[in-house]
């Protein structure tokens, strides 16, 4: 393992904060990742990606995959508008090469640099040349966790221009990182609404969410959203319908993995 001692202490600070952290802030857990894995490598740009299997079907360029929720770090101006173009893409069926090699290989645990991934036609390619070099994205790092066959988070960091390319040590750094929170990468895609749905939750779902696993009572959750509790009411039991939990204790050990 081409990894430092001073590297695996920081990777083993960042497991126990993450480990304090409470159930109901994966957004600030995710942060926290992202952002502490891309200082040990140096990179000031990247994202976390959910990827869907919403169809099982061979003959699709996408083998039924597709892009769904996002979260950006060091976020650019323009990767917004890059994200809803590519998704558009994809979902009806147009993948760049990177992409279609990665549902090629779904559903295991993988880290990759781009130059391994991707062959010298793609560098000379539009996709790279608009959507990477039109950011000042010279380089990307993808770490690849699957919650099951059906889903996969992307974890991905690039270096941008003036900034040399991505190393194996870099590789090392970040699939060590990650390796071992598979119980993070789980709670961070039920909060999306994406391990039991195909649709992601609603921005008020996942505030009835966040507050329901921080243990609140509804009327106060109705207080702090400004609803009515009857409104309230009715986002928990879509909650619970969408979880498949009969109850908060329910809800609560399907977060926590205790399932």
């Amino acid at each position: 393992m081409n990894i430092s001692e001073a590297d695996q202490a920081a990777i083993h600070a960042l497991w126990d904060e993450l480990a304090e952290l409470p159930a109901s802030q994966p957004d600030t857990a995710l942060d926290l990742l992202l952002n502490r894995i891309a200082g040990l490598i140096d990179s000031h740009h990247g994202y976390w990606l959910c990827s869907i299997r919403l169809v099982d079907d061979d003959g699709d360029a996408l083998l039924g995959w597709r892009a769904r929720s996002i979260r950006f770090f060091g976020e650019l101006p323009a990767d917004q508008e890059v994200y809803v173009a590519t998704v558009k893409r994809l979902d009806k069926g147009i993948p760049d090469e990177s992409t279609r090699n990665h549902v090629h290989q779904a559903g295991r645990f993988r880290a990759t640099l781009l130059r391994g991934h991707v062959s010298a036609a793609f560098y000379r390619g539009d996709h790279y040349i608009h959507h990477y070099l039109g950011r000042g994205i010279t380089d990307r790092l993808f770490v690849v966790m699957p919650v099951n066959q059906d889903l996969e988070s992307f974890f991905v960091f690039d270096r941008l221009r003036d900034q040399a390319d991505f190393t194996s040590r870099d590789m090392e750094v970040a699939r060590y990182a990650l390796r071992s929170l598979s119980w993070l990468n789980r709670q961070i895609h039920l909060s999306h609404g994406q391990f039991m749905a195909e649709a992601p939750l609603t921005p008020t779902e996942r505030l009835v969410l966040k507050h329901l696993l921080a243990g609140h009572a509804e009327k106060a959750i109705a207080d702090t959203l400004g609803q009515s509790p009857h409104t309230t009411h009715e986002y928990v039991k879509t909650l619970f319908r969408k979880f498949n939990a009969r109850s908060r204790a329910q809800l609560t050990a399907l977060w926590l993995g205790h399932d």
